[in-house]
């Protein structure tokens, strides 16, 4: 319901945020949307843990753009989830790329419990020579292989030294955002060029090679 009334605000009252956003659409080529609802959005989307939740979501100052280096699509959005005690919102850097075929997987920040938790138990992890990596971070997927077929350590060194930085992937898809951080206007660019970086690391094995 929250979600609905937000729709009404937004068709009476241009939202600063996106006006900026449509400003760097058109300064960088990018195609523009106002506004999408959830339930628009491509299904194999809807399993992302970023979306996870029952309350209203919505997307806003979607910016398209078409990669050929990479033959990915990728959009730049805001992601609002209007929770029970407050509207959350996350910049999301979105990728569909033909040349991805990822297991499901998510890299997210450790939190103190399972930083407290491996002090007394310890379990098998991706990439187990990524110690400092796993330090900070903890990789969830049910096929370790395939994510260390499409993955690479260097792309792990890259997250890391992003603070803060997730990801999510399955398939085509993956999800860069720093959780509940909206991202200034002005940064928007900077963090786009970073998440390109990201991809090339990607494609490169771990001598330094295209796949």
């Amino acid at each position: 319901m929250e979600g609905f009334f937000d729709d009404l605000i937004d068709s009476f009252k241009k939202n600063g945020r996106v006006e900026e956003m449509r400003q760097i659409a058109r300064e960088n080529k990018f195609k523009f949307k106002d506004r999408e609802k959830f339930a628009q959005q491509d299904y194999l989307l809807k399993s992302f843990a970023l979306f996870k939740g029952k309350k209203d979501k919505r997307l806003k100052g979607i910016m398209l753009k078409e990669e050929l280096a990479f033959n990915a699509d990728i959009r730049v959005y805001d992601y609002w989830y209007f929770g029970d005690f407050k509207k959350r919102k996350t910049t999301v850097f979105e990728v569909k790329c033909a040349e991805l075929d990822f297991p499901k997987f998510e890299i997210r920040t450790k939190g103190l419990l399972n930083k407290m938790s491996e002090l007394v138990m310890t379990k098998d992890k991706v990439f187990p020579n990524a110690t400092d990596f796993h330090t900070s971070y903890e990789i969830e997927t049910e096929d370790s292989e395939g994510l260390e077929s499409e993955l690479n350590l260097q792309s792990l060194d890259f997250i890391l030294d992003k603070k803060d930085m997730q990801v999510e992937g399955e398939g085509n898809y993956m999800l860069v955002y720093f959780l509940y951080k909206q991202i200034p206007a002005r940064e928007i660019m900077e963090e786009y060029e970073d998440v390109l970086d990201f991809i090339e690391v990607i494609f490169k094995r771990d001598e330094g090679e295209f796949v």
